[in-house]
């Protein structure tokens, strides 16, 4: 019977919006962001490392060999995730964080050799380029490069942190963590999905239907669920929840990241 088709086709499709096509189920059952490249920033906790790093930098007054260590991890990360950086730098619409990011990233792999007098104006760039790119995040209003800018945002500062903690410039570093703050307050502010829902009536005898639920925070960043729910004729509407949607969709967009980073930012100075 047709009703009976639909229950069996709404089934499947509530098994695939639990476990979806490129995630594991565990991802969207433990509230965890996926496993994906985007995700979690080329696989290296950015915020934790440069915090890392300001915190040696700060307490052991500039210098010592837990610093060079902190920044050599960096630096290695940057290495390896170069190419993606560089990659979401370039789908930027804002030319100057773009050149900015591009140039700091590349000059990074140099930071070990560079003399004090180059190191300290490269550290003053790098901490430019930072508070440009938290600038920009408040500024633009384009979904897609608040995004690109949001994935990269945490390499960024990284990099300014590292560059600021070699060349001995510690007085500015809490400043510098203020600006990443505001750089990510923006992109959790600003990549919000909008979230609907259709229900798929059919002669269900029991009044239980498919309602297919879709959060979009910009076209091709889509989190979508599919439930069964009961609506009996005469009754309203019962209540639908966008909750797991919603939070695919923040997994795909770098808003996942500025929610995982921003109370470890706001937790206090760095000491």
């Amino acid at each position: 019977m047709k009703w009976r088709r639909g229950l069996c086709a709404a089934g499947l499709a509530v098994v695939i919006g639990v476990t979806g096509a490129a995630r594991p189920a565990h991802a969207a059952e433990s509230g965890r962001r996926a496993p994906d490249m985007q995700a979690q920033v080329f696989g290296f906790d950015w915020v934790g490392a440069a915090i890392l790093v300001a915190g040696l930098a700060v307490g052991g007054g500039g210098g010592g060999g837990g610093l060079d260590a902190a920044v050599q991890e960096i630096k290695a990360a940057v290495d390896q995730a170069k190419n993606d950086i560089i990659a979401h730098t370039d789908a930027i619409a804002a030319a100057e964080v773009k050149a900015c990011v591009r140039a700091n990233t590349i000059e990074f792999t140099n930071i070990n050799s560079l003399p004090p007098p180059v190191l300290i104006l490269w550290a003053q760039s790098a901490t430019s380029c930072a508070t440009l790119a938290s600038a920009y995040l408040q500024a633009m209003d384009s979904k897609p490069s608040i995004d690109e800018l949001g994935f990269v945002l945490g390499p960024i500062y990284a990099i300014a942190v590292s560059a600021r903690a070699k060349a001995g410039l510690v007085n500015g570093l809490d400043i510098l963590r203020q600006e990443q703050i505001r750089g990510y307050e923006a992109v959790a502010a600003k990549l919000v999905a909008e979230c609907t829902h259709r229900w798929e009536k059919d002669d269900n005898p029991r009044y239980i239907y498919p309602v297919y639920i879709t959060c979009t925070v910009y076209p091709g960043k889509v989190g979508e669920q599919t439930v069964l729910k009961g609506w009996p004729p005469g009754r309203p509407e019962p209540p639908i929840s966008y909750t797991i949607a919603n939070q695919r969709a923040d997994e795909l967009s770098s808003r996942s990241i500025a929610n995982d980073a921003l109370p470890r930012l706001r937790a206090g100075a760095w000491p």
